[in-house]
């Protein structure tokens, strides 16, 4: 018989045996024109109803027609298989024959399969069709352009899929007692080693050799099927090498976290965002090293992003680095290297480090816009207007331990003069990170800062300078009028007040006798530090969303120490947008609770600490060194976590 007859039989079936028929013998000497088939015929019951499948936890296997209905999903996986083998063998008559002898036993092994799955379901007491059969594969499988295309999407996709599925739930049937089902996962399992191996074969010959396997695929495969789906619950690591592929590319799979379908968020990190503001408009080019640093730290908001939505960095970060974050449990979403890559592809939505003038959904298919940027967001981050914020702030705040630091509007050089004259520090309406701020004598530089900022801006904030003791940040999301507390975080600040780090774990622990018992109300109420930052979000809430503030926003704090003690200003300036204190909650979260933390941003003429690696307990991060950007590839600066226990 010939392949083509064969081919046609089957998507032309409309009993279940027609779909199971196989000859004994086949030819392939007149494989005709090519033929693209819209849909298979399918027997009465069986047809696609579009339903989305859901498979039966591994607790609930125990029950037999629980099992069967996990079968029904496999059955109708291989039924889908097979067919798309036979629209295959129609769509390209004009292939190697060696390649469409392969598809053609490979095919006859999906009816086996089939056959097995079948038998195995009648006897737990399920039946094909009982259930809604989805069409996923199939559409997956259409507008193939080439063979190449079917081996990727295929082999390398589904059926490798498979290995980790076959495995996975072969032990979970033999962990119930149904050694007979795990006896045909295995048997399934063994097979899709070769099928895989069949097509990574032909895809070594078609490819480009000067790329790499994970380069070509991540590049050409596009919604709803990506390199995520070539993997499923656990990770068969030996059947890919038994298989055929490289260490390099499982080592990249087993850690590779992109979205299956739910579109993901696309993470921009823009922190030139307050440029844009001061200067209300896009455009603004930030200094070869602001850019620089700025492509370092991206990275870092996949500790913000899920594991499966996709952050932009302009430099990937190396495999080695990737490696460790992996090892560490860290989170590594997919990275593309530009927001152009992402056009045509459907994203839930873009979230930027923060919302300026600059940042733009144009050509971009979102599921939701988002708030996009408004003239109020450069109100909300203006150090100028947080000062008036400051003023109402404690008039309604009455607290023994707090005492707001007053400061001055400078509009004239000869005012900002006269402020750093008293030893006070001036500041910028627009800086980030503790800079765009000057101290100390009058000297000429410091006269060119004033009156460039003053014709940029008009006006300038001017505080006194006190005796800092701890630095804290309170950090919110800000939705239905409201600023919702999600934490607060304890950073740390050179002697000029910038920042360089954070504490995300036990930092109470690392200060000194006094203060910790200051925090802790002296003995009293313990409580006061966190309902202080509630209150603040209270006042603050309102304020922000009506300048169009929504989303995550932080508010620096400062403890000082004066004549008459420990105090706390709750307000010393408000960031509308993601901040570092955010992402060192997030880092802080995967530390454990019975150890402490240190996170510094480290430069690079610094050199680099030893590697020490990281201790894992409970899947938390107990002990150890972990890079929390890539060293290797930062030009400026990198980041590590330090953690020891208690």
């Amino acid at each position: 018989m010939e392949l083509r007859a064969w081919a046609e039989s089957i998507l032309g079936a409309t009993t279940l045996e027609g779909k199971l028929w196989s000859p004994s013998s086949w030819t392939d000497h007149a494989p005709g024109a090519s033929v693209r088939v819209d849909r298979p015929a399918r027997p009465p019951g069986l047809g696609f109803s579009g339903a989305r499948e859901r498979a039966a936890l591994p607790g609930q296997l125990d029950d037999a027609v629980a099992r069967g209905r996990l079968l029904h999903r496999f059955a109708n996986h291989e039924l889908l298989a097979l067919e798309a083998m036979a629209a295959t063998l129609l769509a390209f008559p004009d292939a190697p024959r060696a390649f469409r002898a392969g598809i053609a036993t490979t095919l006859g092994e999906e009816q086996a399969h089939l056959r097995l799955y079948l038998e195995r379901m009648a006897v737990l007491g399920v039946q094909l069709g009982e259930l809604p059969l989805n069409d996923f594969f199939w559409r997956a499988l259409q507008g193939m352009g080439s063979p190449l295309d079917y081996v990727m999407r295929m082999a390398l996709v589904f059926e490798q899929a498979n290995l980790d599925y076959a495995l996975h739930f072969e032990g979970q049937f033999r962990s119930v007692g149904d050694i007979d089902t795990a006896r045909v996962l295995r048997q399934v399992h063994d097979d899709e080693v070769g099928h895989v191996r069949f097509g990574l074969s032909w895809f070594h010959r078609w490819k480009d050799p000067a790329r790499d396997d994970w380069s070509v695929l991540s590049s050409a495969l596009a919604p709803p099927l990506g390199l995520a789906r070539a993997r499923g619950p656990s990770f068969d690591v030996e059947g890919r090498r038994r298989a055929g592929l490289g260490e390099d590319f499982i080592e990249r799979l087993s850690r590779h976290q992109a979205s299956k379908g739910r579109p993901p968020a696309a993470w921009v990190f823009n922190p030139s965002v307050e440029d844009e503001l001061a200067r209300s408009r896009p455009g603004h080019a930030p200094t070869r090293t602001a850019r620089s640093l700025a492509e370092d730290l991206a990275p870092l908001m996949s500790w913000l992003a899920a594991s499966d939505d996709v952050i932009v960095t302009p430099r990937p970060p190396g495999e080695a680095w990737a490696r460790e974050m992996a090892a560490a449990g860290a989170p590594l979403p997919e990275t593309v290297a530009s927001l152009e890559l992402l056009r045509g592809r459907k994203l839930a939505r873009l979230e930027p480090w923060g919302r300026g003038p600059g940042i733009t959904s144009t050509g971009l298919a979102l599921v939701r816009e988002g708030r996009a940027y408004q003239p109020g967001l450069r109100v909300a981050a203006d150090k100028v207007q947080h000062l008036a914020w400051k003023q109402e702030l404690s008039m309604v705040i009455h607290h023994r331990c707090v005492r707001c630091i007053s400061g001055e509007i400078v509009q004239t050089p000869a005012e900002a003069a006269a402020a750093l004259s008293r030893g006070w520090v001036v500041k910028s309406p627009f800086s980030t990170a503790g800079r765009g701020r000057v101290r100390g004598a009058v000297a000429p530089a410091v006269e060119s800062w004033i009156e460039k900022q003053l014709a940029l801006h008009g006006r300038l904030r001017a505080e006194p300078w006190v005796q800092r003791v701890l630095d804290l940040s309170f950090h919110y999301d800000v939705f239905e009028a409201r600023a919702h507390l999600r934490g607060m975080v304890r950073f740390d600040t050179d002697a000029r007040g910038q920042f360089t780090g954070t504490r995300p774990s036990r930092w109470l622990e690392q200060e000194s006798l006094e203060l910790r018992r200051w925090v802790g109300g002296e003995g009293g109420d313990r409580t006061w530090l966190s309902r202080l930052a509630v209150e603040v979000g209270e006042f603050l809430g309102p304020r922000l969303a009506t300048l169009g503030v929504e989303g995550p926003a932080g508010v620096d704090t400062l403890v000082y120490q004066d004549k008459d003690g420990l105090f706390i200003d709750p307000l010393i300036e408000v960031n509308p947008r993601w901040t570092m204190g955010r992402v060192s909650l997030a880092i802080g979260a995967r530390v454990h609770p019975g150890s402490r933390a240190w996170w510094r941003f480290v430069p690079v003429r610094a050199g680099r600490p030893e590697a020490t690696g990281m201790m894992l307990e409970g899947g938390r991060l107990r002990q150890g060194r972990l890079f929390t950007t890539d060293p290797d590839s930062a030009e400026v600066a990198y980041t590590v976590l330090d953690v020891e226990p208690t």
